[in-house]
């Protein structure tokens, strides 16, 4: 039997379907404005699949050749109208979306009983098998549901872990595979609710992408919270294969470095007390002391900034799009900054911390100023202001010039001040003025030097990974604190 020819709307057609449909199909924007040859009139169900050419498997979408307009029929490519149209619409859905938050706003109580000899539970009027991992002296009880979303919300105490781009592919891979895993949580015993802490992006691939109502969960049932915290901190450091990115480990101890001051503060009944980093780290380790003030140094200055949002690189394919690798942050932060515990406690005149903060933005914004503004441009890589601006920031430059800005901003201070200085140099008081002016006029000498602009010394330093090479270049072109501090 011949294949049916391929249907081609008659024109008293397609005005009885632009009738119909006001907005374009796949976008669900408007139609006006957009002449007759900007309309394309697509097959919601391919017809190529099998599907029927009746009049009602049509409708109208954008085809503008203009680029100032859509053209929604040239992006979805080979992809039917109703599969592109749902593409369209889980982006558009997830570019309000930061966390399982969005998604689950405003949870309601649930209720559960457990009964006398702790096998079941019943969970909102479902009876549960009850689990239990015993260890030691210690029950840890559990179980497993199919939870509705209603009573689901972030867990914000153990994780706070926002969505990542993966989340977009997820979507999609849960719309046509099983999910294998389920999502961890427990039951809050004061709000009732199920705080969802593991499995965050599972939850939302499913309630954006595919409507579900219900996640499947591990549920914990009066869990021990810290030992909880610590062990999810754990599987996603020290035990897991594909590690969190490091802005996220960052942004975790910054967390709990600040859950450790909340509970120094209810143990001795006052929220505002003063406190002592000596005394809220006693007993950790030296590494980790640097850790937990590095992460709340880079908390605080997240507050008073957006330098790092704006210009930290995850890793080295993301500096296509951020200038600064996020070690070479931490780099300049533990260069400049105080990582020892310090014994004055908070609002002490002696406790820099504070100023240290508006020093260390002072830096950054100096940097920013001259090294990146009006120069980073990915959308623009071959500018030689780019591909300056990229040199600046590679590793090994950033290494040697790290050391050699520190250098002469002490230099300079110490000449000033007629006295040795020792120790971090933005843990002190606040910049005065003529500190300021010197500081900008070091920042700006090191990225107006000339080697920046010879694409052949650009070279040099792209293609190696050995910072004593850039240390030879800064030498053999004059690059030194000397030639920093003679303003």
């Amino acid at each position: 039997m011949a294949k049916e020819e391929r249907r081609v709307l008659i024109e008293t057609e397609k005005e009885d379907l632009l009738r119909k449909h006001h907005n374009c199909y796949i976008c669900d924007e408007s139609l006006d404005g957009y002449s007759r040859e900007e309309i394309q009139f697509d097959h919601i169900y391919a017809y190529a699949d099998g599907y029927p050419q009746e009049l009602s498997n049509f409708a109208p979408v954008h085809a503008s050749k203009d680029e100032r307009k859509l053209n929604c029929h040239g992006a979805k490519s080979r992809k039917s109208p109703i599969e592109y149209r749902e593409e369209v619409r889980i982006k558009k859905q997830l570019k309000t979306v930061q966390g399982l938050s969005d998604v689950c706003p405003s949870a309601i109580q649930s209720t559960n009983v457990i009964s006398p000899d702790f096998k079941s539970i019943t969970f909102n009027g479902v009876q549960l098998p009850l689990y239990n991992q015993r260890l030691g002296l210690k029950d840890n009880y559990y179980f497993f549901h199919e939870v509705e979303t209603k009573y689901i919300e972030n867990d914000n105490e153990i994780q706070l872990r926002p969505l990542e781009p993966k989340i977009l592919p997820l979507v999609f891979n849960l719309k046509n595979s099983i999910q294998l895993l389920p999502s961890l949580a427990r039951i809050d015993p004061v709000s009732k609710t199920v705080k969802l802490f593991d499995g965050q992006h599972k939850a939302v691939a499913q309630i954006v992408g595919n409507n579900r109502e219900r996640i499947p969960c591990i549920v914990f049932v009066n869990p021990d919270v810290n030992a909880l915290r610590v062990t999810v901190y754990e599987a996603h450091t020290d035990f897991v294969q594909q590690r969190y990115k490091k802005s996220h480990i960052d942004s975790k101890l910054a967390d709990i470095y600040g859950q450790k001051i909340e509970a120094f503060r209810r143990k001795i009944g006052n929220p505002n007390a003063p406190y002592s980093e000596a005394d809220i780290l006693r007993g950790e380790s030296v590494p980790t002391i640097r850790n937990f003030l590095l992460s709340s140094i880079i908390k605080e200055v997240n507050i008073v900034t957006d330098i790092i949002r704006l210009y930290a690189a995850e890793s080295r394919t993301d500096q296509k799009e951020h200038p600064i690798l996020w070690q070479s942050i931490e780099r300049f932060i533990a260069k400049f900054c105080n990582l020892n515990a310090i014994e004055e406690v908070s609002g002490n005149e002696l406790n820099y911390r504070s100023d240290e903060i508006d020093n260390l933005v002072f830096i950054l914004t100096l940097i920013e100023e001259y090294a990146i503004n009006s120069k980073w441009s990915p959308d623009n890589p071959s500018s030689k202001a780019h591909k300056m601006c990229r040199t600046f920031f590679y590793r090994t430059a950033f290494n040697n010039w790290l050391n050699t800005i520190e250098e002469a901003i002490r230099f300079s201070m110490e000449q000033m001040r007629g006295a040795k200085i020792y120790g971090a140099l933005c843990y002190q008081k606040e910049y005065p003025p003529e500190v300021r002016k010197r500081v900008s006029g070091i920042v700006q000498r090191l990225f107006d030097h000339p080697l920046w602009v010879q694409e052949s010394i650009q070279d040099e330093i792209a293609k190696t990974n050995q910072d004593s090479v850039v240390t030879g270049i800064f030498k053999r072109e004059g690059l030194d604190y000397i030639y920093l501090t003679k303003l």
